[in-house]
């Protein structure tokens, strides 16, 4: 009997709870913040560009140089733990991030405005994985749904960021004001955490500290090629979510005579539909393949994306722009878990190297967008239909080699 009762006490504290889910959200928070602090002047490019005097096309760069700076802290961010508990990494990062979209608020120079961006997007990085780690690290056995879920916070994030900017331009106040706002969100996310996360478990997963070694997780032939394939499809789908979330209001605005609240609202859509796609992906992750569910998905982006080109309704471009949601939704989550989950040990370095690579892809849209727009307008949107094309035939490729 007693041995009995032991097992059932042990089953139950192994049981997951709403509560687990719950005590995850200042982890969720960080990904919301992602969107949220270079989407947020999205609708605003014209804008902006008018107070740098100089043209959106130069502006949305900052799509550029942000994610670059994403890119070299989620790289980074695995040595700091090597000296620095996760607590103390996650909160100096707040604490920079709240002190430079303070400043961003009063910088008038275009290079120090595009600067203070990389910097930023380099501490946004580094809180990413951190965050990323937190959640891998934790009790919750169903990493695919918690990746799911946790990763879902960015397209909520992405849902509202554009309703900030294009909400201050429509009510005549300067879209500066984005930067107080993005930094007082910052500082309630930072609050969260310290109230939540340094408490029972999760404050001893924050105390944390890890050195894995490269040459321990890369060990096996076939799976380091199943990894690279993972990150080469994570690099061409990124390209094209990108495209649609942060060049698609000023598209719509310059092609199809959207004005500033139309073409948010289309991003709105877009952002909608891949939360509800990410809902979806998360209560049949498990029951179907990994891989059928990507290919199926690529396949409804691709033919929304077709369809969204050649619309000239605003009902139809609201629709198809929708659909692309729905097909990019659990692109980036999925591969995030098949990556991370390939070997046993180094899950977060696993899963910085498929973030880095993913923000490499969105580094690169904003570039490949510009040079593409200054020749042709209606051509530079269809650059997400190359690129999702390209991530759909590394998916089946990927499919076939995990047959042999």
């Amino acid at each position: 009997m007693p041995v009995k009762e032991n097992t059932i006490k042990k089953e139950a504290l192994s049981r997951e709870t709403f509560k687990d889910y719950l005590m995850q959200i200042p982890n969720f928070l960080a990904l919301f913040l992602v969107p949220v602090s270079f989407l947020s002047i999205g609708p605003a490019l014209i804008e902006i560009g008018r107070d740098f005097s100089t043209s959106p096309e130069n502006i949305n760069l900052i799509f550029m140089f942000f994610p670059a700076g994403i890119v070299a802290g989620q790289l980074t961010s695995t040595f700091y733990n090597r000296k620095f508990k996760r607590a103390q990494i996650i909160l100096s990062s707040y604490a920079f991030l709240f002190a430079i979209n303070t400043i961003l608020f009063f910088v008038k120079n275009i290079s120090l405005f595009y600067i203070l961006s990389i910097i930023a997007g380099y501490f946004i990085g580094i809180n990413y994985v951190q965050s990323t780690e937190n959640i891998l690290s934790c009790k919750i056995k169903n990493k695919d749904r918690l990746v799911l879920l946790m990763i879902s916070f960015y397209p909520i994030g992405a849902l509202i960021a554009p309703l900030i900017s294009s909400s201050l331009v429509k009510n005549n106040i300067s879209w500066r004001f984005t930067y107080l706002i993005i930094a007082a969100t910052v500082f309630l996310i930072a609050l969260l955490y310290i109230l939540i996360s340094l408490r029972g478990e999760n404050r001893i997963i924050a105390s944390e500290t890890q050195k894995v070694s490269l040459k321990e997780i890369f060990t096996n032939k076939k799976k380091n090629t199943v990894f690279i394939m993972i990150l080469l499809i994570a690099v061409t789908y990124i390209v094209g979510e990108t495209v649609l979330s942060t060049w698609s209001p000023t598209y719509l605005r310059l092609a199809k005579g959207f004005d500033i609240q139309s073409a948010a609202l289309a991003v709105t859509f877009f952002q909608i539909f891949i939360v509800a796609g990410r809902f979806i992906s998360s209560i049949i992750a498990g029951k179907i393949k990994t891989f059928t569910i990507l290919i199926s998905i690529s396949i409804i982006a691709l033919i929304s994306i077709i369809f969204f080109v050649l619309s000239d309704s605003k009902f139809f471009l609201y629709l198809t722009i929708s659909f692309a949601g729905l097909g990019y939704s659990a692109m980036y989550p999925l591969l995030v878990s098949s990556g991370s989950a390939i070997y046993n040990k180094g899950k977060g370095i696993l899963a910085s190297i498929v973030f880095a690579t993913a923000y490499f892809g969105k580094t690169l849209a904003p570039y490949i967008t510009k040079t593409i727009a200054e020749f042709n307008l209606t051509f530079s949107i269809t650059v997400a239909l190359i690129f999702s094309s390209a991530a759909a035939l590394l998916i089946i490729a990927l499919i076939i080699y995990n047959k042999d």
